[in-house]
């Protein structure tokens, strides 16, 4: 009785790993493959918009020294600022969107960069260069 009992519990075990293993390679595939670039609305709210944003969660984590949080947050605005520009804006043209959103790639990386030296002073010197007033005024 205990032989069976354990025999079907690796193999339940088992067939969990392969689920499992099966799920995550075809995951890592399809994210190769599909690369899903945030939309405007999603970098802006989820970056930017409120308390609970990546700037405010990266300007409070670095302000009480909890540096591996603060880098976990700018390494996703990080990605943030990769992708903005290959969304399509709302309004304006297509050489000033990819201008300003140039900037933001930049300003995004500096962050983390700041991030990464453990420098809180770097830190918001790089958030202030993020410049919303001009890319709202010009795209949205």
């Amino acid at each position: 009785m205990l032989r069976k009992m354990l025999r079907a519990g690796m193999f339940a075990a088992l067939g969990m790993v392969s689920v499992v293993l099966a799920y995550g390679a075809g995951y890592a595939a399809d994210d190769k493959k599909d690369e899903k670039v945030p939309t405007i609305s999603e970098i802006m709210i989820k970056g930017h918009k409120g308390t609970d944003a990546y700037i405010a969660r990266i300007r409070e984590a670095a302000k009480g020294e909890k540096w591996d949080d603060a880098k976990e947050y700018a390494k996703t605005l990080a990605v943030f600022g990769e992708n903005l520009g290959k969304n399509k804006p709302p309004k304006g043209d297509a050489k000033s969107w990819e201008n300003l959103t140039k900037k933001y790639a930049e300003a995004t990386k500096a962050v983390l960069k700041a991030t990464e030296d453990k420098d809180a002073k770097a830190v918001n010197k790089a958030l202030g260069g993020i410049a919303c007033g001009e890319c709202h005024k010009a795209h949205k």
